[in-house]
């Protein structure tokens, strides 16, 4: 089992573990319940160091990944972080990743960094290798960096704290490398995964420690708390970020999952041409509430009148909704807003309503 770089701090803290993707990470430091507001009303650091760095550089490396990625790279600047999905010959998805075009740095070519899922590592940088030209560098440098994520509406107050008063706003979408907090150089990105306000750092493994320390220290006049895997996977459903191996894997296109904002099928890329004759979706990606007490879980039945029309894929109980909430793929023609269906929640059906997504949009 795999362990982040704050694995030691973390058992130090008593914080409760569990096993996700092959890494052992906190699952939460309190009360779910606790961390989840903070995130919402205050701020929260998450280790995300289970995530997946590949960095890709050299002459080639910008016609590597206009080959791989579904984003056309000629609209990707500088300076700049966008998501992405990789598809294999079949147009399922192999990887959903986020791209980091980095300063060059005084190397030959353009440099780019992909944050892949967490089991998805080895599989999307032997993919990168595969088709890669012999200029092109593919490196995992998962274990060289650490990885935080702050979130919630007073995460800038953190980071201003951090850095300093003479510290420039950065906007969303956007990367930094000027930060040095406890003689280590982070790399700082405007992103997020809670639907809040909330960035990024790229620590070096051996100052992560005191990083981490640094920040909740910063943070400590604004309520900030240590949060968890199950606080983060509340903040990511009610916001309609799907996650890979419970609502995305190989068998499922980006029609299926919702996901063609993201598909640039001016240009080419592995896998557009099994897309343009698939089209369309047989089963979608939709988001439901409970409308009697129960929380869903991945692998429940999905039901419309006592016909058997898809599967839950992920589910919870939203404190934002203040009920079972979740997100299944449904035959395509039950798909709409408003459509009442019946979920499978420990051998009972119960009621529920497709809705519109997200379930929850940042004030």
């Amino acid at each position: 089992m795999k362990q982040t770089a704050l694995h030691q701090k973390h058992l130090q803290k008593k914080a409760k573990m569990t096993d996700f993707q092959g890494w052992q990470v906190p699952l939460q430091f309190s009360e779910i319940q606790d961390e989840y507001h903070a995130v919402r009303t205050s701020v929260g650091l998450f280790d995300v160091g289970y995530l997946g760095r590949i960095e890709v550089s050299g002459p080639g490396a910008t016609e590597l990944l206009q080959k791989v990625l579904t984003r056309n790279m000629s609209k990707i600047a500088e300076g700049t972080a966008h998501y992405s999905l990789i598809c294999n010959e079949a147009g399922g998805i192999l990887d959903d990743i986020l791209i980091f075009h980095l300063p060059a740095g005084g190397t030959s070519g353009r440099r780019y960094l992909l944050t892949t899922n967490a089991a998805n590592t080895e599989k999307t940088a032997a993919w990168l290798r595969k088709h890669a030209a012999d200029t092109v560098q593919v490196v995992d440098s998962t274990q060289t960096f650490a990885q935080f994520a702050l979130q919630g509406p007073k995460s800038l107050s953190v980071l201003e704290k951090l850095a300093g008063p003479h510290f420039k706003k950065i906007k969303r979408g956007t990367i930094r490398r000027t930060l040095t907090v406890q003689d280590a150089t982070l790399m700082v990105s405007r992103t997020g995964y809670s639907g809040e306000h909330g960035y990024e750092f790229f620590v070096p493994a051996d100052r992560a420690g005191a990083v981490w320390e640094s920040i909740l220290t910063a943070g400590s006049d604004k309520g900030i708390l240590p949060c968890g895997l199950a606080c983060r996977d509340i903040l990511r459903i009610e916001s309609a970020y799907p996650l890979y191996g419970n609502d995305i894997d190989e068998t499922r296109t980006p029609f299926d999952t919702g996901l063609t904002e993201f598909v640039d099928f001016q240009k080419e890329f592995i896998g557009r041409e099994a897309l343009l004759k698939a089209k369309s979706a047989r089963q979608t990606l939709t988001g439901f509430v409970l409308l009697d007490k129960g929380v869903p879980k991945s692998g429940g039945s999905i039901f419309s009148e006592s016909r058997d029309i898809g599967v839950v894929t992920s589910g919870c109980q939203s404190p934002h909704c203040r009920t079972g909430i979740g997100l299944g793929y449904v035959l395509t023609r039950y798909a709409q807003a408003g459509q009442e269906i019946e979920i499978e929640v420990r051998d009972k059906e119960i009621t529920a309503k497709i809705v519109d997504l997200p379930f929850y949009r940042k004030k």
